[in-house]
């Protein structure tokens, strides 16, 4: 058992860390309902890492053109490095405070409703396409507008409410093209997992519950959802339905809220 429910784990994470519906939150209520691996902080980090290698997968020409680190790539690469820093300094300021929320389900129920709203909101947001003939140009965001996206990235290390949805909503509310604020949210995630992952290894390593098969296997599937979430994500801010999933945050946060008080 212990083997399938890593599978499903990471089938959940792979899903659900490009839609805009939280990934942790989605692990912290399935590992609630399941009775598997609760507050396995460890695990949910070795299943981002899948993830991660999924968005370089998708993003690899993107990365590819940022390694050439000319003037326009080293910008790039500049907003990217601002927009991390509120998460680093939350993850370094409140890690046991976030770790605590990841034990306690019903927070989490309510952090889903507030993702909700947030996806709601961009409904209103007015933003167009960036088409640029001759494939894709690093046009980083101002310093500025980067910061305040990675501000919505670090309250989305709160259990419930969604990286991705957040830093996409943050960046269509800033008036990035819809196409660019999925790559910037996308590429955003890269040093935020990483962080992460190195966080862990300096407070001591990667201790789960699950064995380092189940580990290796849940990364491989989480990777493989992955691939399909990030692409499906983008495709749906390009298109402008996006904001519709506030719908599912809604009213699995309010259901999940009202079970779980019972």
């Amino acid at each position: 058992m212990e083997f399938l429910h890593v599978i499903l784990l990471a089938v959940v994470q792979g899903l659900t860390e490009f839609l805009p519906v939280s990934s942790s939150g989605h692990l912290v209520l399935a590992q609630h309902f399941l009775h598997a691996f609760e507050g396995d902080v460890a695990l949910d980090v070795i299943l981002h890492v899948g993830t991660l290698v999924a968005v370089l997968a998708v993003y690899w020409r993107e990365v590819r053109r940022l390694l050439t680190f000319d003037a326009a790539a080293m910008q790039y690469v500049a907003a990217l490095v601002v927009g991390t820093l509120p998460a680093v300094a939350v993850g370094l300021l409140l890690k046991d405070r976030v770790e605590a929320l990841f034990a306690d389900p019903r927070a989490t129920a309510v952090a889903l409703m507030f993702t909700g709203l947030i996806l709601l909101s961009t409904r209103a947001a007015r933003s167009d396409l960036r088409r640029v003939p001759g494939g894709w140009h690093p046009v980083p965001p101002p310093l500025s507008k980067a910061l305040l996206i990675g501000c919505a990235q670090a309250v989305a290390i709160t259990p419930g409410i969604s990286r991705s949805g957040s830093t996409i909503a943050a960046s269509l509310w800033l008036g990035l093209p819809r196409d660019e604020a999925a790559r910037f949210s996308f590429l955003l995630a890269v040093p935020a997992i990483v962080g992460a992952l190195v966080l862990h290894l300096l407070d001591g390593g990667l201790r789960s519950q699950a064995g380092p098969v189940a580990l290796t296997a849940g990364a491989v599937v989480a990777f493989l959802v992955g691939i399909v979430a990030v692409r499906l994500t983008a495709l749906l801010v390009v298109q402008r339905h996006f904001w519709k999933f506030s719908f599912y945050c809604l009213t699995l946060g309010a259901a999940m809220f009202l079970l779980l008080g019972e």
